[in-house]
């Protein structure tokens, strides 16, 4: 969207103070999302109340699943654009500028036009690659079928040819995501090719580290894994939502893996990848999960040791099936669960921390720290962006993009100190 908008004339700033007008786009995924959203969109409501900004357009899941409610509740709203129509965004502000009101609200499903202008909003030496859209795995919890559509993959040739566009603009990392990479392949091909990608993108010229999130448990073949155990640009670091470690609680979730099949695929690639690093998400409180269910999480916990991991309570979104089970889990209940868990994965992420230092790594320097300008964050491959911890590099003349080898010299949870060597 910011690509089609500075492509026809507007000027993309940093920061709404010094824009006239302002495009939330919005999760809507489960109810914490939401909230952020709206919350984000009324700050800007705020802002056109007090005149500082003129237009405040909504996009995405929020929208589709919401629908006009959002300008009926927040009238500051002028447009909403659905998932399905973000390649109007241009059509749309400009309707509003004449006075109109549109509500762009159509079927789930879009992929962005190949070669077409992207701004990217993340540091200049990483970008992610959407590889797909949309979802067909249909779990019980989840909206994002009806939110987002069906999975539509995205031709090879034009990821590869984004990847290499990235690299020539100074992107050193870049990341795939879908909303199930593991899958790629199996909507326009006809069976999944993420090994066969991996290769063509970790072949393009100037990129150093290729990272892939949100891998499919049922789909990481032996394919896949000799990519990540053999091409030394494709980081060891496995991103795979497992979800829960009970086989009943999966069944109810129709995840199409066991409790065992997860186990034994983790096995596997620690065997195959040296180093390797598995980040995972988990859910507690899913309805009918009993004191044996969360019993047999947590002894999953400890047979996986997921290095990284983030423990969601369920959600009972309106539409996904989970919602409407018998024996819904008390919050009080499920709040206490993830604090449980969450104290079990601290446990061994810290562990993992410790395990390292006095080891030499190579980083990625993301910039100084906000914790004090002495410092720069940095990351190694066992750190994914926004999700995972950083390491605090004693070093802040290291520029972003940079890599350089520091010794590990102290752990916290999730966190690690280092100095360059």
């Amino acid at each position: 969207m910011l690509g089609l908008l500075q492509e026809a004339g507007h000027v993309i700033v940093p920061d709404a103070a010094d824009a006239q007008g302002v495009l939330v786009n919005t999760c809507g995924f489960i109810a914490d999302a939401a909230q952020e959203a709206v919350d984000t969109i009324l700050h800007y409501a705020d802002l056109k109340k007090s005149g500082d900004i003129r237009v405040l357009v909504v996009a995405g899941c929020l929208v589709q699943r919401y629908g006009k409610d959002i300008m009926e509740e927040i009238p500051e709203v002028d447009a909403l654009v659905g998932t399905g129509d973000y390649g109007r965004i241009v059509e749309v502000f400009s309707q509003v500028e004449q006075g109109g009101c549109p509500a762009c609200i159509g079927d789930p499903g879009w992929l962005a036009p190949e070669g077409g202008a992207r701004v990217v909003s993340t540091p200049r030496h990483f970008a992610y690659i959407k590889v797909s859209e949309g979802c067909s795995n249909r779990c019980s919890y989840c909206l994002i079928p009806s939110l987002r559509g069906p999975q539509t993959d995205r031709p090879m040739e034009a990821i590869v040819a984004e990847a290499r566009r990235l690299a020539e603009s100074g992107v050193v990392e870049a990341i795939l995501v879908a909303q199930d990479t593991t899958a790629y392949g199996r909507a326009l091909y006809g069976r999944p090719r993420l090994a066969e990608l991996l290769r063509h993108v970790a072949a393009v010229e100037g990129l150093k580290w290729v990272r892939v999130l949100y891998t499919y448990p049922s789909l990481i073949d032996d394919e896949l894994i000799d990519v990540f155990a053999e091409n030394r640009k494709v980081l060891p670091y496995l991103d795979i939502p497992m979800q829960h470690g009970s086989d009943r609680i999966l069944r109810a979730m129709r995840r199409r893996i066991t409790r065992q099949g997860m186990i034994d695929v983790c096995a596997k690639l620690r065997r195959r990848v040296p180093r390797l690093v598995i980040r995972t998400s988990l859910i507690v409180g899913f309805p009918g999960e009993t004191d044996r269910d969360f019993s047999d999480l947590l002894t999953f916990i400890d047979e996986v040791r997921p290095e990284r991991a983030g423990v969601f309570v369920f959600s009972p979104e309106e539409g996904a099936d989970a919602a409407t089970f018998p024996d819904q889990v008390p919050a009080e209940l499920a709040a206490e669960r993830r604090g449980i868990a969450m104290q079990r994965l601290a446990a061994i992420s810290r562990s993992f921390g410790e395990s390292r230092i006095g080891a030499v790594e190579t980083v990625l320097v993301d910039g100084i720290s906000t914790e004090s300008e002495l410092l720069c964050t940095a990351r190694s491959y066992a750190e994914a962006p926004d999700v995972d911890g950083v390491i605090y590099v004693g070093d802040a003349t290291l520029r972003p993009g940079q890599f350089v080898d520091v010794r590990i010299t102290d752990a916290a949870d999730y966190d690690l100190a280092a100095e360059p060597v």
